[in-house]
């Protein structure tokens, strides 16, 4: 009997600034996905291993010199580079030819893995899943989506689909705990009032495709100035990650009338008086909607999610899942075997989120008194 092969992998092209050299900006979210997808897989039957730009893992981890990788493409090794290669509508032969050798698999699971990847390993007849954080992160645990090339395994990921009932139902229940708690601000909100969203420079959401250039809200400040002039009142809500003098601050301190805040962005939206949220492609425009508010969107989203595979789509939607896909039994079901479903995490919350170390402001809601 032949063992199926399973690849976990990531952005292998994403760099990181470390002293005077880069390294991988994502070796830990590989790490990460192995030992989840990884261990469950192994339980299913699957032969696991890794590819990654990890030179620190041992055989028969697979390692990718993204150096070389660079180099063939005669392009810099840096964030403004890692912008550029992943607009390349196409990999230089001799890469080509080392990634398809290097992702030989019958399957290959990434974690937010780029189009030209994708387009790499969908063209050479792989079958892919690609794993991101979905943008609805005040459910009793975060959930992430799952999108495949192949029409089979988009049908097993829809069969654990989350309702969207159920972030609705949670919404509200978050907006009824906000009526017991202190305002966000100290100032009373005025209804109408507008919520605009910084986001990290050098975000692969805020990534043009075609350009390879980062967008940034100074692209749209007249935009961002005709919705100030039409709202009753204006917050900003930089991101905490930005840097002060970033291009988004910059440009927002210069619109007047702006109050900016750094209230959690849950108890914002859970404000009544808050109608309207913008943001150039912020997850939270996603969270906003199921909150009742409008959402502005300057830029395209990083992602589509639904239920579809349209028959001209090399890729389905990308489906929010349960976290059945942590369990052995839905890896047996890619393999056309009948679950094991005695070997399974006995489900609880914050399971995900304790794994990833990450909440997004969502315990300070969280609390049993806030």
């Amino acid at each position: 009997m032949v063992v199926p092969k399973l690849i976990v992998t990531g952005d292998i092209f994403r760099p990181y600034p470390s002293g005077q050299r880069h390294e991988s900006a994502v070796w830990k979210n590989v790490r990460w996905l192995d030992g989840i997808v990884g261990t469950a897989a192994r339980l299913s039957g699957w032969t696991v291993t890794t590819a990654s730009w990890d030179p620190r893992l041992p055989s028969p981890a697979i390692y990718i010199d993204t150096p070389a990788i660079y180099e063939a493409f005669g392009i810099p090794l840096t964030i403004a580079g890692w912008g550029k290669l992943l607009s390349q509508p196409s990999c230089p032969p001799e890469v080509e030819s080392l990634l398809i050798d290097a992702f030989a698999a019958d399957l290959v699971v990434g974690y937010e893995m780029p189009d030209l990847l994708l387009r790499l390993l969908d063209r050479a007849g792989i079958a892919v899943i690609d794993i991101s954080l979905y943008p609805v992160r005040f459910l009793d645990d975060v959930v992430f989506a799952l999108r495949s090339n192949r029409p089979d395994i988009h049908a097993v990921l829809l069969q654990h689909a989350v309702p969207r009932a159920e972030m609705l139902l949670q919404a509200g229940l978050l907006k009824s705990k906000a009526a017991w708690m202190e305002p966000p601000l100290r100032q009373p909100l005025r209804p109408g009032t507008t919520v605009i969203l910084g986001q990290v420079p050098g975000d692969r959401a805020l990534l043009d495709g075609e350009t390879g250039r980062f967008r940034c809200l100074e692209d749209y400040a007249a935009q961002l100035l005709d919705l100030c002039l039409n709202s009753s009142m204006v917050l900003f809500k930089p991101h905490p990650y930005a840097a002060g003098q970033s291009q988004t601050n910059k440009v927002m301190s210069e619109i007047g009338a702006v109050t900016w805040v750094d209230a959690n962005v849950y108890h914002l939206l859970a404000q009544p008086e808050v109608s309207t949220v913008c943001a150039l492609n912020s997850s939270v425009l996603v969270e906003a909607e199921l909150f009742g508010k409008d959402a502005i969107w300057l830029a395209p989203p990083l992602y589509h999610y639904g239920d579809e595979f349209p028959a001209d789509a090399r890729f389905g939607a990308a489906v929010p899942l349960t976290s059945a896909w942590c369990n052995p039994d839905f890896w047996s079901a890619l393999r056309g075997e009948k679950p094991d479903e005695s070997v399974a995490l006995t489900p609880r919350p914050n399971r995900l989120r304790r794994a990833l170390n990450a909440d997004w402001g969502f315990s300070s809601m969280d609390k049993v008194v806030a």
